[in-house]
C-alpha cells in the first residue's frame, strides 16, 4: 500500500481528493490480482464501492476526477509509467491499468535487485 501511496502521490493524488482513498483500494485490488481488469465495473469499482458505501458510479466519477488531475500536473510520469504513446487524458479504467502494471513492473525489478 505504501508503494500505491507513494505512486499516486508523485501524480499529484493526495488525500484532499475523495477520489484518493478509492483509486489506493482500486489499485490495492488490480496489483493483488491484475485479471481483475477484464470485469473492471463488477471486480474492481463495484468492489470498492461496496468497500465504501457508494455506488460504483460514485467510484468511477471520483476516480476520473483524481486521473484528470494526475493529467494536469504531471503528464510526463504518467507517459512515462505507461510506456507507450500517450497524448490524452486517460480514462479511469486506462488509468488503473497503467499505475497497477508500473507498480507491478517495479516491484518485480526489486526483487530480482534491479
Amino acid at each position: 500500500m505504501e508503494t500505491i501511496q507513494a505512486t499516486i502521490r508523485s501524480l499529484g493524488i493526495t488525500g484532499r481528493y475523495k477520489g484518493y482513498r478509492y483509486i489506493v483500494h482500486a489499485l490495492e485490488l488490480t496489483v493483488a490480482r491484475n485479471d481483475r481488469l477484464e470485469a473492471v465495473v463488477k471486480e474492481i469499482y463495484m468492489e470498492t464501492a461496496d468497500h465504501f458505501g457508494c455506488s460504483w458510479i460514485t467510484v468511477e466519477r471520483n476516480i476520473r476526477t483524481v486521473v484528470s488531475h494526475a493529467w494536469q500536473v504531471n503528464p510526463g510520469l504518467l507517459r512515462e509509467m505507461a510506456g507507450y504513446p500517450l497524448n490524452y487524458n486517460p480514462e479511469p479504467s486506462e488509468f488503473i491499468e497503467i499505475v497497477a502494471m508500473y507498480i507491478i513492473n517495479s516491484n518485480q525489478e526489486q526483487q530480482r535487485g534491479l
